[in-house]
Formats: structure tokens, C-alpha cells, sequence
């Protein structure tokens, strides 16, 4: 299954990790996408990008256009923000391709993930107002953070789903937890205050995140 792409994008997310926090700008021009690029590589080798598959394709996509835009100059971090918030669309609807029966657990995983969102926006939000253009930044972040929100809470709901494997739905969950992580600390580093080795923190919580959100969908692909 994990086949040479997914060790070539293994080995480039180790070359992005050394290069954030070494400060090596070309170098980093050249893993951040590659990593992406091999595996979808991957992915597409090993499934086929058939059924429900194809949407976290779709996601994996749609992420290597946003990496590339957030790359480019500020003037692009909204632009690449769409981006991503289309990939965590294509995330929901294959994590959602069947709901999840209706459990207390299922009801308590929803309010907690809804307490979590509340919090990050209620400390993030005075940042925001602060700097030019505020309440657009607001509204486009306000909106990028329902998504991100739904994503995550659509990847925990694998776990009380009985054609979801434990493996993949941890790996799904994980991975999605991490991605909140990694989006939490990209905004708070940006709008509220800087923390040092932001970028490093950043890069390696969403290239975990990535791995692990792709690995669940094929294994459970797979399955």
C-alpha cells in the first residue's frame, strides 16, 4: 500500500520541516508543494481516486493550489484561504458520504467542538478587528473557520461510524485535529501575537495533519 510516492512526499515534508525552521527559502519553495504533489501521486496510485475517495483527491488538490498562493505574496492569503476552505468542503462531504447515527456520544463530540471553535474565535477576533480592513478579514476568516470547524467535526464522527475501521478513524480524527491546530496557530501567530518558530509549529502540525487525513481515507478506501 504505501508505496514510493507516499516516501518521496515523506521525504519532502522532512526537508520542509528543516527548511522552516533553518530559514532556507528555496528550498522550501520547492518541498511545500511537492509534498502534495507526490501524494496525490500516492493516492491516486493505490485507489484510483474511485467512490468517495475521489473528494479527499479533490481536498488534496485543492490544498496544493492553497499551499502554492500562500506561498506567493500577502496579497494572496485570502485568495489561497479559498483555497483551503473548498479542500475542507471536499473533506466533509467524503468523511460524510454516510452520517453518523445519531449517539450521546455523537451530541457531546458536536458541543465540544463547538465550545473549542467559540473559544479560538473569541481570542482571535480582537486581533482581527485591529488591523486594516478588519471586519472583511473577519467575515472571510468567520467563514473559513465554519468550514475548518465542520471538517473537524465531520473526521471525529468516523469514530461511531461501524464501516469506519478503528485505524482510519483514528487517523482521521488525528489528522483533523491537527489541522485545527495547525490553522488555530497560522491566525493567532498572524492577527494576535507572534510566537517564535511559528512557521515551523505551523508547517509540521498541517503536514501531519495532511498525512494522516489522506492515509485514513485510503485505508478505509482500501478496507
Amino acid at each position: 500500500m504505501f508505496t514510493w510516492p507516499f516516501f518521496v512526499a515523506a521525504g519532502f515534508a522532512l526537508l520542509d520541516w528543516a527548511s522552516t525552521w533553518k530559514g532556507w527559502k528555496k528550498r522550501l519553495y520547492m518541498a511545500k508543494p511537492a509534498i502534495m504533489v507526490f501524494l496525490i501521486i500516492w493516492s491516486i496510485q493505490v485507489t484510483g481516486w474511485q467512490g468517495e475517495m475521489l473528494w479527499f483527491g479533490i481536498a488534496l488538490a485543492l490544498s496544493l493550489v492553497g499551499d502554492i498562493l500562500l506561498m506567493l505574496n500577502p496579497r494572496w492569503f485570502m485568495v489561497g484561504g479559498v483555497a483551503f476552505l473548498f479542500a475542507h468542503i471536499a473533506y466533509i462531504i467524503g468523511f460524510l458520504h454516510t452520517p453518523a447515527p445519531f449517539t450521546p456520544g455523537v451530541g457531546l463530540v458536536a458541543v465540544l467542538v463547538g465550545i473549542s471553535a467559540g473559544n479560538v474565535f473569541k481570542r482571535i477576533r480582537p486581533g482581527i478587528m485591529r488591523v486594516p480592513r478588519g471586519k472583511r478579514f473577519l467575515t472571510a476568516l468567520s467563514l473559513y473557520g465554519i468550514s475548518l470547524t465542520l471538517m473537524l467535526l465531520s473526521a471525529l464522527l468516523t469514530l461511531f461510524k461501524q464501516e469506519w475501521l478503528l485505524l482510519p478513524a483514528l487517523l482521521a480524527s488525528s489528522g483533523a485535529v491537527l489541522f485545527y491546530t495547525s490553522d488555530t496557530m497560522l491566525v493567532y501567530d498572524r492577527f494576535v501575537r507572534r510566537f517564535k518558530r511559528a512557521q515551523s509549529y505551523v508547517h509540521l502540525t498541517y503536514h501531519l495533519a495532511q498525512f494522516s487525513l489522506i492515509t485514513s481515507a485510503v485505508l478505509h478506501t482500501l478496507r
